[in-house]
Parts: C-alpha cells; structure tokens; sequence
C-alpha cells in the first residue's frame, strides 16, 4: 500500500522555480534581465536581443513571472521585467542549507 506524501508549499515553490529555469530559454532571458538590473528591459527589447519572437518571449516571462524569479512593472503600453535576484539568492540557500542537509558537500569556498 503506498503512502501519500505531503510536501510543504516552499518546497513547491522551489520546484517551481527550479522548472523555470530548467528551459534554455528562460534561462537565457533571467541571465539578460540580471546583466540589465536594476533597470530591467521590455519585452520587446528582451525579444530583439535574443532574437526571438514577441510572444514565444512573451510565454517564457509569464512562466518566469509566476515562479517568482522575475517581476513586472507597466509602464503606458509597456511592460518592463526585472530580474528578482533576491529570490534566486533565497533558492541557492534553500538549495545548500535542506538539499546538502549541512554537509560541507555543498559549501561555497
């Protein structure tokens, strides 16, 4: 008989994150946002660096957004992302400090 397993909703949200960034691309759209803090970029400037169409952009901020690793700010018509660094910093802590379990494996020299 298998036991059903209750995770805690930080946990979730880790995976969350972590499924985020798992995506070439939206890994390579927080890396652009984070070189471009603390100003942040629109969308459509996010897309012409990375040579991609708006709303392919578009899907991969809105995953971004809702894993909490970036925010967004309106502006007229715009719209202007910023990396949230704060919440990758708290991600590698969780990260060392539950996964590593407090062994020296995963200290940063």
């Amino acid at each position: 008989m298998a036991t059903s397993v209750d995770f805690s909703t930080d946990l979730l949200h880790r995976v969350t994150q972590l499924e985020a960034l798992a995506s070439p691309q939206r890994l390579e759209i927080f890396r652009l946002l984070v070189e471009h803090e603390p100003a942040g970029l629109f969308s459509g400037e996010i897309a012409e660096c990375l040579g991609q169409a708006p709303n392919a952009i578009s899907f991969h901020l809105k995953s971004l957004q809702h894993a909490g690793l970036v925010s967004v700010q309106r502006e007229g018509r715009f719209q202007r992302y910023r990396a949230r660094v704060s919440e990758v910093r708290e991600l590698l802590h969780y990260l060392t400090e539950n996964c590593c379990r407090g062994t020296q494996n995963c200290i940063v020299p």
